[in-house]
């Protein structure tokens, strides 16, 4: 577990200064969680964002919600340099612990993290104890049919379908909105993918043997290639 953590904090840092040019589909479902949260409201008035990266749900947040307090924590010290100018609180940690009492935030923010997640349920449990009453817990999330078109060796345990989610739903917790979308997004050849992957850190936890079958089948495909992304976003609301 701690090696695998290592490997994907190290993918991760790698990729962090490319990572907003690339991550065009991180993009787009950050605006639909987004849209999403605002749907409910945009005062919100302490927030914590997990797993902020370079900020790039942080950002619009910041320019559309009306906070208080706003947190955005990440495992990479280095991602503070790219979100404290946005007049967030900074905090190094995990996302599936963030180290706070029970009852904090009105709302707790995930965009394209919870894929990653070890343990989701226990992860969703735990965050929920953070919310007050009435408060949210929103995530947007990548499936399981994400990039399917690629050899795979493991699947991050986090990588859960919208229905998966919902059964895991923490105990005194109502879904306000759940939906879920399929796209392809189009790759000139296999380089560009391993580029993409590269430049997002979307490897994750894919090692040694996975990365040399996945180098060889795209060697053997060369492209053009069409990849899907299953994503989705999932809205709840702490009950009274």
């Amino acid at each position: 577990m701690v090696e695998r953590l290592s490997l994907l904090k190290k993918r991760f840092l790698r990729a962090l200064p490319s990572y907003e040019e690339e991550a065009r589909v991180q993009r787009l479902l950050s605006e639909r969680l987004l849209s999403t949260i605002l749907s409910e409201g945009r005062a919100f008035s302490r927030v914590l964002e997990l797993g902020c990266g370079t900020g790039l749900f942080t950002r619009r947040a910041r320019e559309t919600l009306e906070t208080r307090l706003y947190v955005a924590c990440d495992l990479l010290p280095e991602c503070g340099r790219w979100v404290s100018p946005l007049g967030v609180r900074f905090l190094l940690a995990d996302a599936e612990r963030p180290p706070f009492r029970e009852g904090v935030f009105d709302l707790v923010v995930g965009s394209a993290v919870a894929q990653w997640f070890r343990a989701p349920r226990e992860a969703l449990f735990r965050l929920s104890e953070l919310l007050r009453p009435r408060g949210l817990l929103a995530l947007s999330i990548f499936g399981p049919k994400t990039m399917r078109e690629l050899p795979r060796s493991e699947v991050p345990a986090g990588l859960l379908s919208v229905e998966s989610w919902l059964k895991l739903s923490p105990p005194g917790f109502s879904v306000i909105r759940a939906e879920r979308y399929l796209e392809k997004v189009p790759f000139p050849d296999g380089l560009s993918v391993l580029r993409h992957l590269k430049r997002t850190g979307a490897s994750g936890y894919l090692r040694g043997s996975g990365v040399s079958r996945l180098k060889a089948w795209l060697r053997e495909n060369p492209g053009p290639l069409e990849l899907t992304f299953e994503t989705g976003v999932i809205l709840w609301r702490k009950e009274d």
